[in-house]
């Protein structure tokens, strides 16, 4: 059931209907059915993988509460991370380490594993992991109602693509969300994130799709500047796309009550690599740090100890987007740059190059940030690893030649789009639509009637569904 579905609209507006129908007592059943029934679109059986993790983290957390011993603590808490963590990597790696480990011993290929990646299973996982070390770490007290908890896991708004919530955030927000009347501002604001969402997604990450997605798929069969336009085209695709999902998420959950967390804060115009990483997915980003970083040991213990911090954590971000090497090295080629940033921003040479660019100084460090970035993304987008070689040398042939008219209109829409960002930023420009309802009805209608010209039936679908 996708999210720029007709299809998602009635499940979506028929469970609001019933939500507020029924009395406060049913209304968290409710949700929960619901849920259940939205990833039941996808797979029936691959349901029951929600409930088993919900299950073992509901009933691991209580023991963990209850125990005095810290080595019961420890027992418990490992049992749900074993538990969490095998599906994960049988569902996931499986194949993958298998391949990886063949290749390495130089074994035959094996025949490839029949074994179908469930849904959303690294976002939920993660969700339900930091719910049980919240616990074990006794920032969280366990939840007394297994319905309760198996929202948590399940809340179909961000069940499949997230943001990966805390339960510290999102359980109390369920006891007052079915407490509620319902309420017009909130039907509004969620209204407006749908709409948003909806035209990021349809009219211009399925737009960027159509110049990425041929290119990409036989890489070697372009040449040039052909090759930048696609490696743009797929930047702004990704972050179209999966900021779209993100904004219908949280404009879903937020007609019930529910305010999810922001996901994307204009990534694009960071002025460093460490300020992109706490733009770009900020649910994934902050788990990596409170839940990997942090107890790695951060940057306590001297630079070299922060460094393969920084490495070990960017590693398992790669790797935890696919199981594909070119993930793995995506996530170090971050890890990277992330060390190098650590190494070099406070430096002597970096002042004195700030000082001597003046006004120039940050616009300059933005399009560096950007290009390091898009230079990233091929590495995420290829579909094969042999195929980097072909890009990026392909790319670096451009700048023998000219670019074509309309690659260079192409080039000119990519600065447009950075300009509205930082116009948007700077002046908050959405805001002010929404407070005037006169132009935020004309705003959003016509960006519904957008929506609706450009919608197509087999569009691509949200990218980061398959992780």
């Amino acid at each position: 059931m996708e999210f720029n579905s007709l299809t998602y609209l009635v499940f979506l507006l028929a469970t609001l209907g019933l939500f507020f129908a029924l009395p406060r007592g049913a209304r968290m059943l409710l949700l929960v059915a619901a849920s259940l029934f939205f990833y039941g679109a996808w797979s029936v059986p691959f349901t029951g993988l929600i409930v088993v993790s919900a299950v073992v983290d509901f009933i691991a957390a209580r023991a963990i509460h209850r125990a005095r011993a810290g080595l019961r603590r420890k027992l418990w808490l490992i049992a749900s991370l074993t538990v969490n963590l095998g599906l994960l990597g049988v569902f996931k790696y499986a194949g993958f380490f298998r391949d990886s480990l063949a290749a390495a011993m130089g074994w035959p290929p094996a025949e490839a594993l029949a074994i179908t990646l469930p849904p959303g299973i690294s976002f939920y996982t993660f969700q339900t992991m930091s719910y049980t070390i919240d616990v074990y770490r006794g920032a969280l007290a366990p939840s007394s109602s297994f319905t309760r908890f198996l929202l948590y896991v399940s809340f179909f708004p961000q069940l499949v693509a997230g943001p990966i919530e805390r339960a510290g955030h999102l359980l109390t927000q369920f006891d007052h969300a079915v407490r509620q009347r319902c309420s017009p501002v909130n039907l509004a604001i969620g209204g407006r994130m749908i709409v948003w969402g909806l035209f990021k997604k349809v009219c211009l990450a399925d737009t960027c799709a159509r110049f990425a997605d041929p290119v990409f798929a036989a890489p070697a069969g372009y040449e040039g500047w052909s090759l930048w336009v696609a490696t743009y085209a797929f930047t702004l695709q990704i972050y179209f796309d999966f900021s779209a999902y993100s904004e219908i998420a949280r404009g879903s959950a937020r007609l019930f009550g529910v305010d999810l967390m922001r996901n994307f804060d204009q990534p694009y115009l960071a002025r460093n690599i460490t300020e992109f990483w706490r733009r770009w997915h900020i649910s994934l980003s902050t788990w990596f740090r409170d839940y990997v970083y942090l107890p790695l040991g951060g940057s306590r213990g001297g630079r070299l100890f922060t460094l393969r911090n920084l490495v070990i954590t960017m590693f398992l971000s790669g790797l935890w987007h696919g199981a594909a090497w070119n993930f793995v090295l995506w996530g170090l080629y971050h890890g990277l740059l992330l060390l190098l940033h650590a190494l070099l921003r406070d430096t002597a040479a970096a002042r004195a190059l700030s000082r001597g660019l003046g006004r120039l100084a940050a616009p300059a460090a933005m399009l560096l940030t950007f290009h390091l970035v898009v230079l990233g993304w091929v590495l995420f987008r290829v579909e094969a690893t042999a195929d980097i070689a072909t890009v990026l040398s392909g790319m670096t042939g451009a700048f023998a030649t000219a670019p074509e008219p309309a690659q260079l209109r192409f080039f000119a829409m990519v600065a447009l789009v950075l300009a509205a960002s930082w116009a948007e930023r700077r002046h908050g420009l959405l805001a002010r639509v929404a407070r005037e309802p006169a132009v935020a009805a004309v705003f959003y209608g016509l960006l519904l009637a957008l929506v609706a010209l450009l919608s197509r039936s087999g569009g691509p679908a949200f990218i980061y569904f398959q992780f």
